[in-house]
């Protein structure tokens, strides 16, 4: 990915900016393009400074249409290179990344600990930890509060922290996920987005490393009702979750330059996933609207919209346990395909689809739902796509209903 070869670094980005100058900054953005940029305290902070969230999209595209990302950065007051790279993001995407804003609606939270970043202490003044503010009780500090309020007005699909690795120095940087729901597709995902965000850093000039949160040291990120933000944005919304680590030290860093232009060059990497197609899924955007099981046999988000689609996910994934059952009988046959559900939990108005991947590349003859035969259809029958080795078979409910349900999927050509 080529798309931050020639990012420059605004000059009026302080290397260490304060929680004024961060305010500066925005100001003179917003004042710039009034059009796409939108400023607002989203809280105050413990000593009464604001926090600020930035909208940033372009309101010449329908809002219903655009997936949703949320950046975070200034968690811990003392690691500068976030607020850096949070500053020189929200530069990028009113310049050489303005058309991310027709398909995508980002908000960034450039300093969420403004008092740590005033005393350049890690955690609040009282020495409470932002990102370890958010057990699934809720945030109790204003800063945990600010991030959580933001987040469920957005409901992001993608979720990316900014964070430092105080003390390393002139070293790597590091892309992070926290562990998902097991038996999901989330880990090859995330690992695959992850690797690409690294590989965009390191073409802008940083190497990178990658592993999951669950890695020792990385204390109570694996237990996705761990209080970290990363948590709270997987579990709460399934959101696709990230934390970025810059090298860096008061005495000894790469210029600041260099830390902004591979840290963006990171989150724009992150940011493409939302403006294409997986193959394995239907239609483009970020690619956690498979909302339970595996490209084989899973429960999708239904919808013509990406605002559909998201109420759907979100209705899916906060009954995630009610989905007891979800199985392909065996042996699995070329002509045919029989799937079973079970769901018990409580109906589900925005509607949710059963997909179902099948060997070869083939039409689906007739699909039944329940004996009943359906059509055609994006939101209340069936569609279908193949690759190259297999076809895929959606079956969307407009509702979704408690009880047993049975699947049966003919073939012609197979």
């Amino acid at each position: 990915m080529e798309i931050m070869e020639d990012t420059k670094v605004a000059a009026s980005i302080p290397v260490s900016p304060t929680p004024d100058e961060v305010e500066a900054h925005v100001r003179r953005v917003a004042a710039k393009f009034p059009r796409l940029v939108k400023m607002r305290v989203a809280a105050r902070s413990g000593q009464g400074r604001p926090i600020w969230a930035v909208t940033l999209t372009d309101p010449a595209v329908r809002q219903a249409d655009k997936q949703h990302a949320m950046i975070v950065a200034g968690q811990h007051g003392n690691e500068e290179s976030g607020r850096i790279i949070a500053l020189a993001l929200i530069d990028w995407l009113v310049g050489a990344g303005r058309k991310t804003l027709r398909r995508q609606k980002i908000v960034v939270m450039p300093c969420v600990n403004p008092d740590g970043a005033m005393l350049d202490t890690y955690g609040t003044p009282a020495g409470v930890l932002p990102n370890h503010d958010h057990s699934p009780t809720g945030a109790t500090i204003p800063e945990g509060i600010a991030v959580e309020e933001v987040a469920r007005e957005l409901e992001p699909d993608l979720f990316v922290d900014l964070h430092a690795r105080g003390f390393a120095g002139y070293s790597h940087d590091m892309v992070l996920y926290p562990a998902p729901r097991p038996y999901t597709e989330d880990h090859n995902i995330f690992h695959a987005m992850a690797v690409e965000a690294a590989a965009a850093g390191e073409r802008a000039g940083l190497p990178n490393v990658v592993h999951p949160l669950s890695w020792p040291g990385w204390i109570g990120s694996d237990d996705i009702n761990a209080p970290s933000t990363m948590c709270f944005a997987y579990r709460s919304f399934r959101a696709i979750p990230f934390i970025t680590e810059t090298s860096e030290h008061n005495e000894v860093a790469p210029p600041a330059a260099l830390r902004a232009r591979a840290g963006v060059a990171r989150v724009a990497a992150l940011l493409a996933w939302g403006e294409r197609r997986h193959p394995c899924l239907y239609y483009a955007g970020y690619p956690n609207y498979l909302a339970a099981g595996m490209f084989h046999a899973g429960v999708v988000a239904v919808g013509r919209t990406a605002a559909a689609r998201r109420a759907s996910r979100l209705g899916i994934w906060r009954n995630i346990d009610a989905w007891t059952k979800l199985s392909v009988e065996m042996p699995e046959r070329p002509a045919s395909t029989k799937v079973l559900v079970e769901y018990a939990g409580e109906p589900l108005p925005h509607g949710a689809g059963i997909q179902i991947r099948a060997v070869g590349r083939k039409r689906p003859e007739s699909v039944a739902f329940n004996g009943r035969a359906l059509r055609p259809s994006e939101t209340s029958g069936y569609y279908s796509w193949q690759d190259r080795c297999s076809t895929f078979v959606v079956v969307a409910r407009p509702r979704f209903e408690r009880g047993s349900h049975e699947i049966v999927v003919e073939f012609a050509g197979a």
